[in-house]
């Protein structure tokens, strides 16, 4: 595992210019064209900005209050973002972009590492990882996962550094352990202990066995990440007060393993989605390979590792979201660009192109219905031009020319773009427009800046915090208030409600000055008639 095969940087970027193109150019039309989402991106966004106004590095907060659910490094990134280019739209939608093309330099770096005398392993790596349809969209997403991947894959380079000898992979490690730590709390360790602990069944080239040393010094870099992390954690607690100290070392770590009441599922539930995770390689029987848990090969072992045991421990925990996995694709992207490059960069696309030409068709005579009042809002029916156009493009590219070599692998990277392209656009016309709450959260500003109170009836998670530009929190209702009571101690507030399509639940003497649709409902701004100018 030493240096040989390692390549330069402007070995790297030569080899990598496909794959971090695509993400580069997904990522400036994602910026372009998909607005802030509530409510997971408008909430993130919206903690970065009340940090901000607030001057308050240390500690975040939503709508004024401490907001102990994530550790700051994505809220950080946003406001040094904000620092360099103004405070701005586009800047969060292209920090996660950006990490996804570090961590494809990362996964080239591991192959090497892995496989030293394969290099064209490395290249298919990172061009599987960046096509592969999850790892895209999520290279957009103002969401923690391609950070958070970041730390991991530093760490396990880290980890392969320290297993060939070399003392600086320790700091790389530390570093992992510390970044994740402020990414995303504990989960971190899950991923980046699980593997150096198992070295003695995977690294299959080392000289002697694996002493005790080894061991105390994985334990001792752990120990340090935890430490560095604690600079930002006890001075925040102290801080943030006793119930925003608890939180975040304690209810977000412990608490959220053993009793985690959101996104509550069953042990299996990772199983049966596992497949899309690399999808659409897994269609190609080439980035297979027969499974012999007997192997010597260090590598293999090592991704094995890498997926299994992370696998395992995250089913066991009570809370779980598709998200939680995506730190585990580019082990999969590793065993498959490996298996690639030993089948000659080899590709029979003819199973995968009659299919996509098969669901092309099918989107024609079974379009997409509406759904009102689902979470994600209507869909238009009659508009399945781009989505057709999106899997036409898919079955033909896969099915002509029928070449099989090293081009084919570069053509079914750029399909799948392509059609993420045209599943954008799809999806802009039909729901992404309608998830744009931009215009209602101006509105509110500007009712905020002429010294209306404004109090949102239900529960509130931020999201119109940034895009409104708001300055102060909004008041928070439930729907039993007397709101005639709160108008006359309030006088002219702004109500926010939300209602289906045909409810009217408004008090009497109620006018609506202003309306949107917003999560397969209506969002109305209305005051009463004797309060409105």
């Amino acid at each position: 595992m030493g240096d040989k095969g390692c390549c330069g940087m402007r070995q790297m970027f030569s080899d990598l210019k496909w794959p971090l193109l695509l993400i580069a150019v997904l990522g400036l039309y994602a910026m372009l064209s998909v607005p802030i989402l509530p409510i997971d991106e408008t909430r993130y966004v919206s903690v970065a900005w009340d940090m901000w106004n607030r001057h308050s590095f240390l500690v975040p907060h939503l709508n004024g209050v401490p907001y102990s659910q994530k550790p700051p490094m994505l809220f950080w990134l946003i406001q040094a973002g904000w620092k360099l280019f103004g405070v701005n739209d586009f800047t969060p939608r292209l920090i996660p972009c950006f990490f996804s093309m570090l961590n494809l330099m990362l996964v080239y770096r591991i192959s090497l590492r892995l496989w030293p005398e394969e290099r064209k392993a490395a290249v298919y790596s990172a061009l599987i990882l960046a096509s592969t349809l999850i790892w895209s969209v999520w290279s957009f997403s103002i969401m923690f996962d391609m950070i958070l991947a970041f730390w991991i894959l530093l760490g396990l380079l880290g980890t392969l550094r320290c297993a060939a000898q070399r003392r600086d992979g320790w700091f790389l490690l530390i570093a992992g352990v510390a970044g994740g730590l402020l990414t995303k709390g504990p989960a971190i360790l899950v991923c980046l202990l699980s593997v150096p602990l198992f070295r003695a069944w995977w690294d299959t080239r080392r000289e002697k066995p694996v002493g005790a040393a080894w061991y105390w010094s994985v334990l001792g870099a752990g120990l340090a990440g935890f430490a560095l992390a604690l600079c930002w954690a006890v001075p925040a607690a102290i801080l943030g007060g006793e119930v925003y100290g608890n939180d975040i070392l304690w209810g977000q770590t412990v608490g959220r393993v053993t009793s985690s009441a959101a996104h509550h599922r069953p042990v299996w539930w990772y199983l049966p989605i596992l497949p899309l995770f690399f999808f659409p390689w897994i269609l190609f029987r080439s980035v297979f390979e027969k499974p012999d848990f007997k192997t010597t090969d260090c590598g293999v072992r090592f991704c094995l590792t890498w997926l299994g045991l992370p696998l395992l421990i995250f089913s066991m925990i009570s809370g779980k979201q598709i998200h939680y996995l995506i730190p585990f694709i580019p082990a999969g992207a590793l065993l498959m660009g490996r298996n690639l490059s030993r089948n000659d960069g080899r590709v029979d696309s003819r199973i995968p192109g009659v299919l996509f030409l098969l669901l092309s068709l099918a989107s024609v005579i079974f379009p997409p219905f509406s759904q009102p009042g689902g979470d994600l809002g209507p869909l238009d029916p009659g508009d399945t031009r781009f989505i057709f156009a999106g899997l036409l493009i898919c079955g033909l590219l896969f099915l002509y020319p029928l070449q099989k070599n090293s081009h084919t692998v570069r053509r079914v990277a750029l399909t799948m773009i392509l059609f993420l392209f045209c599943a954008l656009f799809h999806n802009k016309q039909s729901f992404l427009d309608n998830y744009d709450i931009k215009a209602v959260s101006v509105r509110i500003g500007q009712k905020m800046a002429e010294g209306c109170p404004v109090a949102n009836v239900g529960q509130y998670h931020g999201q119109y915090q940034f895009l409104g530009r708001l300055t102060n929190p909004l008041i928070e209702l439930d729907g039993q208030t007397d709101f005639e009571q709160f108008d006359a101690e309030h006088p002219g507030t702004l109500f926010i409600s939300y209602q289906k399509e045909g409810e009217d639940k408004l008090p009497a003497g109620a006018t609506v000055c202003f309306a949107q649709e917003f999560r397969g409902k209506n969002v109305l701004l209305w005051q009463f008639s004797h309060s409105a100018p």
